[in-house]
């Protein structure tokens, strides 16, 4: 079978022996998918000869087609497939590879392509050395946590009284109750994996265990073997290991950002949930699980679904229930009530004896925007008790990180620093002193529902829905703010 790339190799016959002594498998297939060539490295690690795979189809060889084969992918489109992460069975194990692939031009005609794959499974050596240390990095023990103690996690542990909070609240009691998978929705810092182990320490598992591992923090090489476990064999050194699913038999596994897991693990998740089965990597075993899935994102699913960041057939099994959390903009109300659980926590930390904040500050912080939610505002509260002396009683200008008050963006909501006053640019600020900080919110709520119901040109339903609220919660306000 006489081709261009055998006229390109008779004019460089030095090519294939310079391919022969780099450390990356290389393959080379015609335009029809035809494999080539393949060089030393590739015939160590896939079991074949150069001379066995020749002529042969990538289908025939790996079984890939142009979806699945990065060098087929390349190809077929003519684009070049950069860094792909590629994982192929061959031999009975699975092959673990980073992919380059090009189509390939020869006197301006297309006569191929070639791919350079990186072989990750030493790679993988290295992490099942190192896993139990990965683990206790990205999943410290729960009993050495103060935040997840059973003895405090109670519901009462979500602190807020604003209309939206309490729904969600309610929401989790129910969920609670089920074995349903559920998907909790929420910016950074909104309390996401706060929700979820309370719905665990309220639910039948409780006293099973509660796992969480953040999707976007663990390389996806490893995230499978963290989550399926490890089959002896699969790669050098590996050992049968269970995965989370199996870790947390009879309690609660929390996948946080769940956006950030790679489709083509969404597509064995999706496996799992539908079956309640998982395989180990490298093995054909299917073993039944009884494990209760919670997962996050922390963007809305509309948005990381038309971005192909999570499989829609996916996002309908996970959100059986779906619980939306409001970002601490939404409800400005609830920052006294979680200003004071903060300043209790730090004071007793770090024996302070804070009684709250001075009335400056607090309509700052019901004026700012908080872009990091209730995180943000308790960092922002640690960060303040560090500074205060044992004189001071109430947390003023002086102790708010520089951060928040320098700069006019949106990080600080619009605020600038001045010498060493601080005051916003809007003139609201303005307002006396003595101001009642409580009259201030609902005055505040009150023009919003006025500025919502001209915009809807006075349309009750239109406009509880672009608040957020029920349509006889906005009915009860207008008659309590008596709006004409």
């Amino acid at each position: 079978m006489k081709t261009r790339f055998n006229e390109i190799i008779n004019q460089y016959p030095f090519f294939p022996d310079i391919l022969d002594n780099i450390d990356v498998a290389v393959y080379f297939c015609d335009v029809n998918g035809r494999l080539l060539y393949i060089n030393k490295v590739a015939e160590r690690l896939d079991g074949y000869t150069n001379k066995e795979l020749y002529g042969r189809t990538v289908g025939e060889a790996y079984g890939l087609d142009e979806k699945t084969s990065p060098m087929l992918m390349a190809l077929t489109t003519e684009k070049p497939v950069v860094d792909k992460p590629f994982r192929y069975n061959v031999n009975g194990r699975e092959v673990y590879q980073i992919c380059n692939a090009r189509s390939v031009f020869f006197e301006g005609k297309k006569v191929g392509a070639y791919t350079i794959q990186k072989d990750v499974t030493q790679l993988m050596e290295v992490i099942e050395q190192n896993i139990s240390l990965q683990k206790k990095i990205f999943l410290p023990n729960a009993d050495n946590s103060v935040e997840s103690h059973k003895d405090i996690m109670g519901i009462d542990r979500l602190i807020g009284e604003h209309y939206l909070f309490k729904e969600c609240k309610e929401m989790a009691i129910r969920a609670a109750r089920s074995d349903s998978p559920i998907l909790l929705t929420g910016e950074t810092g909104s309390g996401k994996e706060l929700f979820a182990r309370c719905i665990h320490e309220n639910s039948k598992r409780k006293e099973g265990p509660f796992l969480a591992i953040n999707c976007a923090a663990i390389p996806e090489t490893l995230l499978e073997s963290i989550l399926f476990g490890t089959s002896k064999g699969i790669y050098t050194g590996a050992v049968e290991r269970k995965g989370l699913f199996e870790e947390a038999e009879g309690g609660t596994l929390f996948l946080d950002e769940i956006n950030s897991m790679p489709l083509f693990s969404q597509s064995k998740l999706l496996r799992t949930l539908e079956e309640k089965e998982i395989q180990h990597l490298g093995s054909k075993e299917r073993i039944k699980i009884n494990t209760r899935i919670i997962s996050s994102s922390n963007v809305s699913p509309q948005d990381a679904i038309s971005k192909e960041q999570i499989r829609e057939d996916l996002f309908y099994r996970l959100a059986v229930v779906h619980i939306v959390i409001p970002n601490l903009a939404s409800r400005k109300s609830d920052i006294f009530l979680l200003t004071n659980h903060f300043i209790t926590l730090f004071n007793e930390r770090f024996q302070k004896q804070i009684i709250g904040l001075d009335d400056e500050v607090l309509r700052f912080f019901l004026d700012f925007s908080w872009p990091g939610n209730v995180r943000q505002l308790k960092h922002c509260l640690e960060a303040a008790m560090n500074l205060v002396t044992d004189e001071d009683r109430k947390i003023g200008w002086k102790h708010l990180p520089a951060y928040l008050l320098s700069g006019n963006n949106v990080t600080t909501g619009g605020y600038r620093q001045k010498e060493t006053i601080v005051k916003p640019i809007n003139n609201e600020y303005s307002k006396p002193d003595s101001i009642d900080v409580f009259s201030y919110i609902l005055e505040k709520e009150k023009e919003e529902i006025i500025k919502a119901l001209m915009e809807n040109h006075g349309n009750v339903s239109k406009t509880a829905k672009q608040l957020g609220m029920h349509r006889q919660s906005l009915i009860y306000r207008i008659k309590k703010y008596n709006i004409k």
